[in-house]
């Protein structure tokens, strides 16, 4: 074999072995770039799953926190608004007098006035109870600027009362009053000038 044929062989065998090396360089990169890929796509999907959580449990947190909102602060008492040709007045009462607490806004009540007699006219004059007012609407219990607690101590009444029966409530303020709490739907009205004299209560009783 001359050397033209050796150097032949040769470059044929170098190009043969060059080829197979660029095979398996080429193929071994491949193996380990696919690898890396689909490590990325896994991340990339973790990645997903976990800002997908983060939203679900930020719209859960949003939604509990708009359940555990706190009620509007206590503003006061509020009035019923007077009707028309009618006048809003208000009255002293206590515990006593004012049904212990268990009128509110919006019930009906009777006006009960307890008049003493002037010392000038005890000898033929005692002392009596009237129906002074029927079937007057509450309008506000208690101060405009009572908190929640001592509006259930409260200590004033606002009634709806025509001109006429604020001067009657305004001119009887002198004595002491009371406050009858009517049933709810009851309008039945009392005979006219309804009263008991001191003495009624004596009859049968002292001798």
């Amino acid at each position: 074999m001359n050397s033209k044929k050796i150097w032949l062989v040769a470059m044929v065998f170098g190009l043969i072995a060059a080829g197979m090396m660029y095979f398996l360089v080429t193929e071994n990169t491949n193996q380990t770039v696919e690898p890396a890929t689909t490590t990325t796509e896994e991340e990339k999907k973790d990645e997903e799953t976990e800002e997908d959580e983060a939203k679900t449990a930020k719209a859960s947190g949003d939604g509990e926190e708009s359940q555990t909102e706190e009620p509007d602060e206590f503003t006061g008492n509020e009035m019923i608004p007077v009707s028309e040709g009618n006048r809003a007045m208000t009255m002293e009462v206590t515990d006593v007098t004012g049904v212990a607490g268990f009128i509110e806004a919006g019930a009906f009540v009777d006006v009960v006035g307890v008049m003493t007699v002037p010392e000038d006219y005890r000898d033929t004059q005692h002392d009596s109870a009237t129906l002074l007012l029927e079937n007057v609407k509450v309008l506000a219990i208690g101060h405009a600027a009572d908190d929640e607690e001592t509006m259930k101590r409260y200590q004033m009444v606002t009634v709806e009362l025509s001109p006429k029966q604020g001067l009657a409530l305004g001119f009887a303020t002198r004595y002491e009053l009371y406050l009858m709490l009517r049933q709810e739907g009851d309008n039945k009205l009392a005979p006219k000038d309804t009263h008991i004299h001191e003495d009624d209560l004596h009859e049968g009783v002292f001798k």
